[in-house]
């Protein structure tokens, strides 16, 4: 969602009030506004964000706007690259629905779809007192993506140009939902928010903007449950695969060997994107549980990894940046740089994806515990949402554990971590994130105003059986592994994972219960309960892929609540079947173009006829619909 100014995620509420107060100023890239009249409601995972809000934009064709004189920042047309959105888009046979995003984070998504309750869509992490009330400024979602659209409102204006939206139709999370042990249902925490409506609301004229400066949190909080009586089932399925990129500002590295720059064309693919450096498995392990914590470290004996044999043994830090010339290595940098990680601090799915990686692959590194690694990463806290886990564990088993997190840095939602890294930043130099791949070079060029960040190109399982331990860019490619679409693809195709079946239900869904069942030796290691996922041996994948899970109700409500909707239904379903279509190249082209990879034919087919086909039984339908799982379901809000 770049805007022609170059600001990209603008967090927080003093940036939403700021860039509205100016948005007269701004010129639109594509004027072309969505003229729908039915709306479908997302809202949760940062790392999707990006991709829905051009998905949403390709399948009305048009620009959802936060007032006429500024839209989404996305263009249909020609050109390709970050923002352009293909000219396919312009054939779509409706344009009745207009899709909007709220960008709140996994775990706000999740606890809106559980208690059914669009005002606990929230942004950032609010925690309530311990009494009384207090009040919090940090409510809203980014900006960006366009969560409203003023350029049309809609009739009344509050069907798409108010936030907190009217209902819950989607929450979107990058992690799986979960049942607690000993537990029969999906429960959350649900917050009391005062008021419970009109946090940003349409002012006149319709280019003007209203909201509020802060809400009240009430130190009552409530246990909601997802309610099957009343919603029928619930559904969780793959929205798309996706990469986490490890996102790292090189400034300051001035002995850095293992670069390799690309053209930055779109798609990304390993001949045409590029990475910033190149990391092994070993490098990622020890940078995330604060073993080594400086650029120019070069301790011999003291980063355990893997031979291509299994064999667990110790190196430098320093060992993967070999040089271009000659032969030997040297450390990143000539005097001290300082390995600074970004975090997220809210609820993420994209932290839940790189734990369950740290937590199924470095524990193998260290198999006797010698560097904490099974201590910090095997923890049963792990994996996580919340990257506090981590920093727990790392303050707990690791000697000043807690004074090498104290230079961590939290930022809440993904724009903010990648904002914090950077590129070309001098003063954020050393710092290593994790987001999504799209909210890296080259699929963005801008976030929140500052140079995208680039990412790390990673050693993966087949590399290192293969015996490929360390990067070498003398001939100008890269060793190790990008996260572009293809990359996604190919960790997803391993043959390891489960084939659908029409027996699944929500928990089946969740790729990362994928795993070893049985006792598998791999390159030497013998693996037994892991993830299949971050320790796929097929050639060219990418080890930190993962998914963002569309969490749906079987049974909507067409007729309740504040915004009563006849066609919510058909609004949904038709635009989830052009979404998992066959044959359709839309969807593909513009999750592709934003780093992501559609979901395997087999889930596509699946989802098609197993909760959109017309005359299936467990279809997405109406409350009280016959012959479905809802004829006694009342639906959802």
């Amino acid at each position: 969602m770049k805007l022609q100014s170059s600001s990209k995620y603008l967090l927080g509420t003093a940036s939403v009030l700021a860039l509205f107060a100016s948005a007269g100023s701004i010129t639109p890239a594509h004027a072309g506004a969505s003229a729908a009249t039915r709306p479908i409601y997302f809202g949760g995972s940062t790392l999707a964000s990006e991709a829905f809000r051009q998905i949403f934009d390709c399948y009305s064709h048009g620009n959802v706007g936060s007032g006429t004189a500024y839209s989404d920042g996305f263009q249909i047309g020609a050109t390709t690259g970050p923002g352009w959105i293909t000219t396919a888009c312009n054939t779509i046979a409706t344009t009745q629905v207009n899709g909007l995003y709220a960008g709140v984070g996994s775990g706000n998504g999740v606890r809106g779809y559980i208690a059914n309750n669009p005002q606990q869509w929230y942004g950032g992490t609010i925690t309530p007192p311990a009494s009384g009330t207090a009040t919090t400024s940090s409510f809203l979602p980014a900006l960006q993506p366009s969560l409203i659209d003023l350029a049309n409102t809609g009739s009344p204006s509050t069907v798409f140009g108010s936030y907190p939206y009217p209902r819950v139709d989607a929450g979107l999370s990058d992690s799986p939902l979960a049942i607690a042990s000993g537990a029969t249902t999906l429960t959350t925490v649900s917050l009391g928010l005062t008021p419970t409506q009109g946090w940003m609301v349409p002012g006149s004229p319709t280019t003007t903007y209203a909201a509020l400066a802060s809400i009240t949190v009430a130190a009552t909080t409530s246990v909601a449950s997802y309610n099957p009586t009343a919603y029928g089932p619930a559904i969780q399925i793959p929205a798309f695969e996706v990469n986490v990129a490890i996102a790292v500002n090189t400034g300051g590295l001035d002995k850095l060997h293992s670069a390799v720059t690309g053209t930055g064309v779109l798609p990304g693919t390993q001949t045409n994107q590029g990475a910033a450096i190149q990391l092994t498995t070993g490098q990622l392990c020890a940078i995330f549980s604060g073993l080594v914590t400086n650029w120019d470290d070069t301790t011999a004996a003291n980063v355990p990894y893997l031979t291509s044999g299994g064999t667990a043994s110790l190196g430098a830090f320093s060992d993967a940046n070999t040089l271009t010339s000659g032969s030997g290595s040297e450390a990143y940098a000539s005097t001290s740089k300082a390995i600074t990680v970004v975090y997220r601090s809210d609820g993420s799915g994209t932290s839940f994806i790189l734990t369950n990686y740290l937590k199924n692959v470095c524990p193998l590194l260290d198999p006797t515990d010698a560097k904490q690694y099974k201590s910090i990463f095997g923890a049963t806290n792990l994996p996580s949402t919340s990257f506090s886990n981590l920093i727990a564990n790392v303050n707990k088993f690791r000697t000043n554990g807690s004074t090498i997190t104290a230079t961590w840095i939290g930022g809440s939602g993904s724009g903010s971590v990648a904002s914090n890294v950077s590129s070309n930043d001098a003063t954020k130099g050393g710092r290593v994130g994790y987001v999504s791949a799209d909210f890296t070079y080259p699929y963005t060029t801008t976030v929140a105003g500052v140079t995208a960040p680039h990412s790390a190109a990673l050693q993966n399982e087949q590399l290192r059986i293969a015996g490929t331990t360390v990067p070498n860019d003398t001939t100008g490619t890269l060793t190790f592994i990008a996260p572009t679409p293809g990359a996604a693809l190919n960790a997803w195709s391993d043959t390891r994972l489960q084939s659908t079946s029409t027996t699944w239900t929500w928990a089946n869904f969740n790729i990362y219960n994928n795993t070893f069942t049985a006792t598998t030796t791999q390159g030497g290691v013998t693996l037994f309960g892991q993830s299949v996922l971050p320790l796929t041996n097929v050639s060219g994948a990418y080890p930190l892929s993962g998914t963002t899970f569309l969490d749906l109700y079987s049974c909507y409500s067409t007729t309740a609540g504040v915004a009563p909707d006849a066609n919510r239904v058909t609004s949904l379903v038709n635009f989830l079947t052009w979404y998992y279509s066959s044959s359709d190249t839309r969807p593909t082209t513009v999750m592709q173009n934003a780093g992501f990879n559609p979901v395997p034919a087999g889930y596509s087919a699946l989802i098609r006829s197993k909760y959109l086909g017309s005359l299936s039984s467990t279809r997405i339908a109406a409350g009280g619909t016959a012959s479905t799982g809802c004829s006694s379901a009342s639906g959802a809000l």
